[in-house]
């Protein structure tokens, strides 16, 4: 609660000269009333007396001195002889007196503010960048005339209100007498209590009303003094009003510190603390916008100033709690941020304690051994060492530092290879021709090509990777082929297309300092088939590009030479990998585009185009199944000639592969599907129209 405090060098002595101006009940209880100790004090007391005024902030609701923890404001007031009759006491004040008094003052310098009125018993520094009003306000300082008009300039019409900077640039651009019509006529008389450079420190005194202009450069006018309107101090109305405008004050001072700092300045320099100076002090230190706080200083009816100043301090008191449950939102929001994570760092250390958790670290490297273990034995003591050197790396690096998440990746990628498994090949030569000719008819040099390959292994008890290229024209069944030899050689097939592709790092990978580096081609597919002698066919390989990327035929070399795919070097991984076993089988239309160097390492074998007598079997045996089965059609639903399909082939497909011939067969059998379900829709019209 607000209260003021009187103390005296004599005590005794000011308890029986200070008398309260405004005759309010007694109650020890309300702020008022000790506040009514402080206004309009009839000093009779002798010159020497002295009386200081504490204003603090206190819960308590008591009128004695005040607990010492509540921050105190000391005010000095100084007694003032006066006649004794006592009529022309006058009220105390911190300010300097200056002569002649305030109110002779008649013309004045008007000094335009762009942000927010003066009120009477407050500070305001200013700048003042015209140099001729800066001298005329140093001259009349000089002159021991110290004041000047300050009064609040007006926004420009049909604009809002612009930033501080604009604003400010606008009135050192505004002279004379647009100055004039842009000023409110209701100003303060502020005394000029400092100059230091351009900055002008202003009390304010009272307020003016500007009557006419007299000058322009420097603006200098004419004023009225003006007084508040009379009013009753024992009003009912105006003391609840002014009890309400004291209890949100007590309440704000407690939530809010600044305000605390605008009381202990507004006592130092207020004499009088009645109904006007506390409506004045409420509306000053609120945040209301300049044109409220106008509102207030041109108001001269006491009752409505107080009013208006309690719509003030009320919505200030509700900004402050809305700044508090704010700012409560946050803090709790963070502390239970941070009390999670506590908790879950000491169960993490609990669980660790226990055996029943590791960290991360830990936990990884135990994964990356455990992932290692069963193939520990066959892979190469090389890759070994460089698994081991980077677990130790990991245990060293933060879980939170980039270079720990590349060690991660490179260990898992390192660990995921399958280090000397190999597939249990199929050296049977009968049941691999029985598998080729199932998938397959013709293309006997191919089939023969395998059949030969099978046995040199079954003879040696194992078999070395060859490099394949079958070269033929689109539609003979290059691709389809290899599928069929990998089922054959009992091998895992991997196949991916290097037509168009211009970029190295596709087959050989990406060096590790990238951001988001992959291992080659090579790498991924035994990652995916999970042995070292998997089935690659490497499609299109006539087809290659070239960029600014690099050759990818040259990277190729290394990739299809027998003699140096045994230590292929990847440079993701940076360890030699062993890819002798590999069958690689490329598929091209024209050898003519391959590289020569890259051509040298191949074996090429020309598959030609299907005579007639080998497409009608083709097409009987595998096309019309393939067709019939996905389209859903029975067999005994259709049937297809040996002359419809003769007739198909010397007509409409007379290309080399049988590409062309598959989509005319299909397109019959679709035929044959739209006939057959209109067919059926008809006889189920009919029946349902009566027929």
């Amino acid at each position: 609660m607000l209260k003021l405090v009187f103390s005296s060098s004599c005590r005794g002595h000011c308890l029986n000269t200070v008398a309260p101006r405004l005759r309010v009940k007694s109650d020890s209880n309300s702020l008022f009333d000790v506040v009514g100790r402080l206004t309009g004090l009839t000093r009779r007391s002798p010159t020497n007396s002295l009386s200081r005024a504490f204003f603090c902030s206190d819960s308590n609701d008591g009128s004695g001195s005040g607990s010492g923890s509540q921050p105190v404001v000391e005010v000095e007031v100084k007694g003032v002889e006066s006649d004794s009759d006592g009529s022309d006491s006058k009220a105390s004040s911190a300010i300097v007196p200056t002569y002649p008094r305030p109110e002779d003052y008649l013309t004045v310098l008007a000094l335009p503010l762009p942000h927010r009125p003066l009120f009477p018993g407050f500070y305001m520094p200013i700048y003042v960048k015209d140099p001729k009003l800066l001298a005329a306000l140093q001259e009349s300082r000089k002159r021991q005339a110290p004041y000047a008009g300050a009064f609040l300039l007006k926004d420009e019409p049909g604009t809002e209100s612009s930033p501080s900077s604009e604003t400010e640039k606008s009135v050192y651009d505004i002279k004379g007498k647009e100055l004039f019509n842009r000023l409110h006529e209701v100003g303060t008389l502020a005394q000029i209590s400092s100059i230091q450079g351009d900055q002008v420190v202003l009390i304010g005194h009272r307020r003016l009303r500007i009557t006419e202009m007299v000058s322009e450069d420097p603006l200098t006018v004419k004023v009225d003094h003006l007084k508040e309107k009379p009013y009753d101090k024992d009003d009912d109305v105006i003391k609840a009003t002014s009890f309400e405008v004291i209890s949100t004050l007590r309440d704000v001072l407690k939530t809010s510190s600044l305000w605390r700092d605008h009381v202990q300045t507004y006592s130092q320099h207020i004499g009088d603390f009645n109904f006007p100076r506390l409506a004045d002090f409420g509306a000053a230190i609120s945040g209301a916008n300049k044109l409220q706080c106008q509102q207030v200083l041109e108001e001269l009816d006491v009752h409505k100033r107080l009013q208006l100043t309690l719509e003030l301090v009320k919505k200030e008191m509700e900004i402050s709690k809305i700044q508090e449950s704010i700012a409560k939102a946050i803090e709790e929001k963070i502390s239970g941020e941070q009390r999670r994570y506590l908790l879950n760092e000491q169960l993490k250390a609990i669980k660790k304690e226990l055996g029943l958790e590791t960290d991360d670290k830990t936990a990884l490297s135990a994964k990356f051994r455990e992932r290692l273990e069963p193939n520990r034995e066959k892979c190469p003591p090389h890759v070994l060492q460089v698994i081991e050197e980077e677990l130790t790396k990991l245990q060293l690096l933060e879980a939170s530092s980039s270079e720990f998440n590349v060690t991660r990746n490179y260990l898992d990628w390192l660990t995921v290879l399958p280090w000397g498994n190999y597939s249990d090949e199929n050296f049977d030569v009968i049941q691999a021709q029985t598998i080729l000719d199932e998938d397959h008819y013709g293309l006997a040099d191919v089939k023969e090509r395998i059949l030969e390959f099978i046995a040199v292994g079954k003879l040696r008890g194992t078999s070395q990777g060859k490099i394949i290229c079958l070269s033929g024209p689109p539609g003979v069944g290059k691709t389809s082929i290899g599928r069929s030899i990998a089922r054959a050689l009992n091998r895992k097939f991997f196949r991916f297309s290097v037509g168009g592709l211009s970029d190295v790092a596709e087959i050989k990978g990406h060096r590790r300092t990238y951001i988001g580096a992959m291992p080659g081609k090579m790498v991924q597919c035994l990652k995916n088939v999970g042995t070292e002698n998997p089935l690659v066919l490497i499609d299109e390989i006539d087809k290659l590009g070239r960029g600014h990327a690099g050759d990818p035929a040259s990277a190729l070399l290394e990739l299809l030479d027998p003699e140096q795919n045994a230590n292929f070097l990847d440079h993701y991984l940076d360890v030699p990998i062993d890819l002798s076993k590999v069958l690689f089988v490329c598929t091209a239309n024209v050898v003519d585009n391959i590289p020569n160097p890259l051509l040298d390492r191949m074996e090429v074998i020309a598959i030609a185009g299907y005579i007639t007598d080998e497409k009608m079997h083709i097409a009987r045996d595998y096309l019309e199944k393939t067709a019939r089965e996905a389209c859903g059609v029975k067999p005994e639903q259709v049937e297809v000639t040996d002359a419809a399909l003769l007739g198909l082939i010397e007509n409409y497909c007379r290309e080399a592969g049988v590409r062309n011939l598959q989509k005319h067969i299909e397109k019959i059998y679709r035929k044959v599907c739209t006939t057959a379900h209109l067919k059926i829709m008809k006889e189920k019209l009919k029946v349902c129209n009566g027929y």
